[in-house]
């Protein structure tokens, strides 16, 4: 992985993300092309990225804040059936040389890290909508979120996973199918657990949607 590598981009250069725009509410979509890594020797299935995916979200915030100021939510969808975001690719990292990888590590925090703050800086709140499996660095990607909703959490973890514990996150919301109401908890510090659609807090409370 020495060749040189283009951070420029443009909407109509997207391989993995597209946007749609409706009034103050903008709709991000992942869909990441399984064939459209930045090197060769891997695929990028079930919505796991690579650096180039990563380029085109940086991309995609920073066009939000500065071209796109009407916006005020931008809603993170996955295009795919029953994945949001595996994480950062395997096989990539396996290839890698040391040097990428601790670089790749930190843009991509540093892409987290602006639309995390993109409320503050630029009144633009973030809803992850996680309809399907989220692994790995897909839990990064809804956790830098000011919130995140389960559309569908009977995957979210896959078999071996579910109840695990995510810590670190202010707020989650969970769409009920029985009343299509949204209906959430809050933590201070501890950890949410998840276990197909029950959820379980150290310091959770349950509360009413927006509240």
């Amino acid at each position: 992985m020495t060749q040189t590598i283009d951070f420029r981009t443009d909407p109509s250069r997207y391989r993995h993300w597209s946007v749609e725009y409706e009034g103050p509410v903008a709709t991000l979509w992942m869909d990441v092309d399984e064939d459209g890594g930045l090197f060769d020797g891997y695929q990028l299935k079930l919505n796991s990225y690579d650096l180039g995916v990563d380029i085109e979200l940086n991309d995609v915030v920073q066009r939000m804040r500065f071209e796109h100021p009407e916006v005020k939510v931008v809603v993170m969808k996955s295009a795919k059936d029953r994945v949001f975001c595996a994480g950062a690719n395997i096989r990539m990292l396996g290839g890698a040389a040391h040097s990428h990888k601790v670089n790749f590590c930190k843009f991509t925090n540093e892409t987290r890290n602006a639309y995390e703050a993109a409320e503050a800086e630029s009144g633009q709140k973030y809803v992850a909508a996680v309809k399907g499996a989220c692994a790995g660095g897909g839990y990064e990607l809804a956790l830098a979120c000011n919130h995140i909703m389960l559309t569908d959490d009977s995957d979210l973890f896959g078999c071996a996973a579910r109840g695990a514990a995510v810590g670190g996150f202010a707020r989650y919301w969970r769409a009920d199918p029985r009343d299509g109401q949204a209906h959430g908890a809050a933590g201070s510090g501890g950890c949410v657990l998840f276990d197909r659609g029950r959820c379980e807090g150290q310091a959770g409370r349950a509360m009413e949607a927006g509240g």
